[in-house]
């Protein structure tokens, strides 16, 4: 049973106030009887004195019947017990039995005390009257000699009678205050407890969205200023939702408004957040999808492994995802402090199709091209062998422009190949060690002519790496051949490899003339030179780097470029092992 504070508060108060007052009556009894008995042996004590006046002459003349008389009288009187003891421990005389039939006292406490110290004192059960009795002795002295001892005696049943009455007494004042302690707890409890409850009500009711709520005091104790601190608050947490809610509805609008779908994901799989372009593209906007699972919603393969490598991955996940026949940019990023994954989908139909129609264009005119630009050369090399040597120098011209343009027709059927959805890598596992050693075999003549020093360092552990060994190998081809060419005379050409988790990490790095910061973001893009004369001077096609990054994702791997004008460029290769 669930007791509120008043209750608890208040049985904590009577159990102090009933501990303390059982307490106080237990001493007070204990302490008063002490007292009591203390003053009862003196009373005793003092009429003992007395006595001793006048037995001395009654013993010495042997006025036995009379010394009986007398004590008897005295006692009587008194309301005690007188007995007179010789010396040696026979009773002389006793107010209440005859001294005839009583035993010798002389092993009494209070018979050897008197004796001994002067004075005895003992409280002791009476084989004789058989009854709990107290004892005051005290010797009879005559010249300087004992020669008998009075003891004056009194029934403790009478000083319990007595302290019965007391106790009583003690007891009816001890519950009568107890009472009142106990009242006045339970007001005092009720006084403190009272206004907490209010306090909680309210504090519930704040809880609960009543921000408006107030308590009104006007205390000044520390209830006073705990009501102040929660109108205080009541008020902050007011402020602080509306602000909320302010902030609410401008995400709402923002998100309303974003021409991209986004939707959250907590860890359990289900839709926690989603916008109205994320419903039109799932075609659920009439239909409340949160708390739904995602796949209750998105029945696609691609975009179920899309949310496991997101949320595995730990970095920003780009793929493009087939859904409802139309197609999108997928952005995907785990959030672990709040354990959602955040998605965004932004179609991108339109564009694939205008890629697919440039890429098929630019198939086709390649295709086209290649045939006569062939024939082209082939003729301008029989007119440099025929013609005369005024002529021979266009026919050198045309060959050389036949070559640069059949180099950028087969770079962009290349392109075209790497580009097409239905193109497959053949994967097998490729010594990267052989493979650039036979590479370096191919350029060593451009090498040894400008004096450059190649060192490569493969460890043992990335030797080996999974992938398409055509498409590897025109890769480390175009970036070996643009290190050579844009390299200084005597410069340096340093190809590293070294296994980093499950992923082959390779490095070339050259000591050319660098590439400045504002072209590096676009240096993949198709046609896009650096230095359009040097680049013609050297048969550059602007396509060798674009076909390197495609390359790179289509082993789903990662390329980056540092450079630095003046001091060489360096690319990193990321790709699974």
């Amino acid at each position: 049973m669930k007791l509120n504070i008043t209750i608890k508060q208040f049985i904590y108060y009577a159990l102090i106030i009933i501990t303390t007052t059982i307490i106080i009556a237990v001493i007070a009894s204990k302490e008063y009887k002490n007292h009591y008995l203390a003053e009862l042996a003196s009373d005793l004590h003092k009429q003992a004195k007395i006595l001793t006046n006048d037995i001395p002459s009654l013993l010495i003349k042997s006025k036995f019947p009379q010394l009986d008389s007398f004590i008897s009288l005295i006692a009587k009187e008194n309301n005690v017990r007188i007995t007179v003891i010789s010396k040696t421990g026979k009773v002389i005389a006793d107010s209440d039995q005859d001294e005839q039939f009583m035993e010798d006292h002389s092993t009494r406490p209070e018979f050897i005390q008197a004796l001994k110290f002067g004075y005895g004192k003992q409280i002791r059960y009476s084989k004789t009257t058989r009854q709990n009795m107290l004892y005051v002795a005290i010797p009879i002295v005559n010249n300087n000699e004992h020669i008998a001892v009075v003891r004056v005696s009194t029934y403790l049943s009478r000083i319990n009678q007595h302290i019965v009455r007391v106790y009583k007494k003690i007891f009816i004042s001890a519950v009568i205050l107890s009472a009142l302690a106990l009242l006045l707890a339970f007001l005092t409890s009720r006084s403190l407890t009272q206004p907490l409850q209010t306090l909680t009500k309210i504090a519930e009711r704040i809880k609960n969205g009543e921000f408006q709520t107030r308590i009104v005091s006007n205390r000044q104790d520390e209830i006073g200023r705990l009501t102040a601190v929660i109108n205080s608050m009541a008020e902050s947490l007011n402020n602080l939702f509306d602000k909320i809610d302010s902030e609410r509805e401008e995400i709402k609008s923002i998100l309303s408004l974003m021409i991209e779908g986004l939707v959250v994901i907590d860890d359990k799989d289900k839709i926690v957040l989603a916008n109205d372009n994320f419903k039109i593209i799932v075609n659920a906007l009439s239909n409340n999808i949160i708390d739904k699972y995602y796949w209750q919603v998105i029945n696609s393969p691609q975009f179920s492994d899309f949310i496991k490598t997101v949320k595995t991955s730990g970095v920003i996940v780009n793929k493009e995802i087939e859904i409802n026949n139309r197609t999108y940019l997928v952005n995907g990023n785990y959030a672990s402090k709040i354990e959602k994954t955040i998605i965004t989908l932004h179609e991108i139909t339109e564009k694939k199709k205008l890629e697919k129609i440039k890429s098929d264009f630019i198939a086709n005119v390649s295709h086209e091209l290649k045939t006569p630009l062939t024939s082209i050369k082939g003729f301008a090399e029989t007119l440099e062998e025929s013609a005369s040597k005024k002529y021979r120098q266009f026919a050198q011209a045309i060959r050389r422009n036949a070559d640069r343009l059949i180099n950028i027709v087969h770079d962009l059927l290349v392109l075209s190949d790497l580009e097409r959805p239905e193109s497959k890598l053949e994967t097998e596992s490729i010594n990267l060690k052989e493979m650039l050693d036979n590479i370096q075999k191919v350029f060593i003549k451009q090498i040894k002519q400008k004096k450059i020093k190649v060192n490569i360092e493969i460890d043992d552990t990335a030797q080996i790496v999974n992938g398409d060994p055509f498409l590897i190998e025109q890769l480390f081809n175009n970036l070996i051949d643009n290190a050579i060419k844009y390299n200084i005379e005597k410069g340096k050409i340093n190809i590293k490899a070294i296994k980093i988790d499950n992923n082959i990490q390779i490095t070339i790095e050259d000591t050319g003339i660098g590439i400045a910061q504002e072209h590096l973001d676009r240096i993949f893009e198709r046609f896009y030179v650096v230095d359009k004369s040097r680049s013609r001077k050297l048969g550059g096609t602007g396509l060798g780097l674009a076909i390197v990054k495609h390359i790179v994702l289509s082993h789903n791997g990662e390329i980056k470029v540092e450079s630095e004008v003046g001091k060489g460029t360096r690319f990193i290769i990321t790709l699974p092992q």
